[in-house]
This record gives C-alpha cells, sequence and structure tokens, in this order.
C-alpha cells in the first residue's frame, strides 16, 4: 500500500483491465483456510469488500471459486461487480455466460430458488423438499459474513450464515 491508498497495478495481459492491488492480508491460499475462525474470516470479508468500495472498483474479483460463492451475494449491497478471474478471462476471448449461481444466490430466498429451478429438479427426479434443504445449508448457508439488510429467516431459510 502506498502513503495514499491502494496501488494501481497496468496490465497488458488482457486489454482495458487495471488491476488495484487492495493490499489486503494474505491468509492463506483461499478464505476457506480459516473457516474455522468465523468472525476472523468475516472481519477479513468485510475488510476487502470496504477496501475495494473505499478504492473506487468496478469490480472485485475473485481468485478461487469458494471465496466467489461466499462473497458474490454481496454484489447486491456494494458498488462493484463481484466476479471470477474465470469471467475476466472468457470476456477477453470473447465469451460471457451468465452467473447463475450468483443470480439465484442473491436472491436470498430459498422457495423462489426452488421455484426458479423446478424444471432442474423434475429433470433430474430430485424431490423438492430435498431440494430445497440443500438450497438452504449449501447456498444460502455459505455466507459468512451476512448480507446488509438480511432478508428475514424465514425468506432465506431458518439458517443463519456459518
Amino acid at each position: 500500500m502506498t502513503a495514499s491508498g491502494p496501488r494501481l497495478i497496468t496490465t497488458r495481459a488482457v486489454a482495458g483491465i487495471e488491476l488495484v492491488d487492495l493490499n489486503q492480508p494474505a491468509v492463506g491460499l483461499q478464505s476457506v483456510d480459516v473457516g474455522v475462525l468465523p468472525k476472523f474470516k468475516r472481519e477479513l470479508q468485510l475488510m476487502e469488500l470496504e477496501a475495494a468500495r473505499d478504492a473506487g472498483v468496478d469490480a472485485l474479483v475473485a481468485i478461487y471459486h469458494s471465496d466467489h460463492r461466499e462473497l458474490c451475494a454481496h454484489e447486491r449491497d456494494w458498488p462493484f461487480r463481484i466476479i471470477n478471474i474465470l469471467e475476466v478471462v472468457g470476456e477477453s476471448m470473447g465469451l460471457h455466460r451468465h452467473d447463475r449461481y450468483k443470480e439465484l444466490k442473491i436472491m436470498q430466498d430459498a422457495d423462489q430458488i426452488v421455484a426458479d429451478c423446478s424444471d432442474l429438479i423434475a429433470k433430474h427426479s430430485l424431490d423438492p423438499n430435498n431440494a430445497r434443504d440443500v438450497v438452504v445449508k449449501v447456498l444460502l448457508g455459505d455466507q459468512p459474513l451476512p448480507l446488509r439488510g438480511a432478508l428475514p429467516e424465514s425468506r432465506a431459510g431458518g439458517v443463519a450464515p456459518s
């Protein structure tokens, strides 16, 4: 970190991309490594989101899929996109794929998610109640740092973030 804030790094590897070093602590390779320290993990994630906001970035890019899954729903509450590094790589090659996982996670409503996925649930002969349990425990439960203005427990499935 410079005395004036985050350091800007220009790259020619992907046209139009400027990297901003947010100078966050590197604790392990991915945040899943600090899952045994939930309070510390929440603090790290909040510091990262605040640093991205303060730096005025357009997007916070997660390198690891597990980090993207934990952070992506925060996109609804912060003034930048939260994307996976593979989205950057894909866009550099002219490829784009909608992030359905993030779309569903931002909903924060287990019943709506199950309803939106009813065709897939039926196609794979899944029990809708079991599917809802998985949505609650895995999709919505994988949220170490609670979203701002979190939805009432009944909509999120009554599961507190891990």
